[in-house]
């Protein structure tokens, strides 16, 4: 049965979310920021004994990578529920870059929902659209104009949103993206660059993860 999108009904998850809406590095501190829609977890992720992992990663993203081997905890061999489904297949991808704990303290996951959900964001924008905090919009735009050199990477649904919401309520005014298959999207703001990449969940095209590693590799040396 398909889940109904909609805000986590883990009210812990939530505060989690609220009072820490990022993974991993600081916006302010990430040299990489991967800008995605909404953090997805199974609905009974809370109920289990495996949630432990996830407060220890939620409390600290960078000291989880370094201590267990793996960027989240879905990849870990305990994780005791499907793996094609709640976020697992966005980081199943992800882990394919090839990125290791030497990175942790460079990239941050960012969404634009500053909290966790359940079910495809996908054909629900009325719903999305009543879960977003513009504050949080806001503190988003401020991070991608600083002057930090921070790479950005955000697939094409993000970009698609951000530009409703340029439209909608006055921010990311410097974005002007128009979807095009065949043209690469990139944006120079300050000395940050926003790139649009695929999303890690969705079907994986050729050189598409070598490219992005190429981007990454080629904007921090480790």
């Amino acid at each position: 049965m398909k889940m109904t999108f909609q805000k986590h009904t883990c009210p812990n998850l939530v505060k989690l979310f609220k009072n820490k809406p990022y993974q991993g590095q600081s916006p302010e501190d990430a040299k990489i920021i991967f800008l995605s829609l909404d953090a997805n977890y199974s609905e009974e992720i809370s109920k289990h004994d495996f949630f432990k992992y996830i407060l220890e990663y939620q409390k600290d993203g960078i000291l989880f990578w370094e201590k267990y081997g793996v960027h989240h905890p879905f990849l870990l061999e305990e994780y005791p529920f499907k793996r094609n489904t709640g976020g697992v297949p966005f980081h199943k991808k992800f882990s394919k870059l090839g990125l290791n704990s030497e990175h942790a303290k460079s990239i941050c996951f960012l969404e634009l929902l500053d909290l966790p959900t359940i079910g495809n964001s996908s054909g629900n924008n009325k719903i999305f659209n009543s879960l977003v905090d513009i504050n949080h919009l806001k503190y988003i735009d401020s991070i991608i104009q600083s002057d930090k050199k921070k790479l950005i990477l955000v697939p094409d649904k993000a970009l698609k949103r951000m530009m409703e919401f340029r439209k909608s309520d006055n921010i990311f005014n410097w974005l002007d993206y128009r979807y095009n298959i065949n043209k690469t999207f990139k944006n120079n703001i300050n000395s940050n660059k926003v790139v649009k990449i695929f999303h890690f969940s969705a079907p994986e095209k050729p050189n598409q993860l070598s490219d992005i590693k190429n981007l990454i590799d080629g904007w921090v040396k480790f």
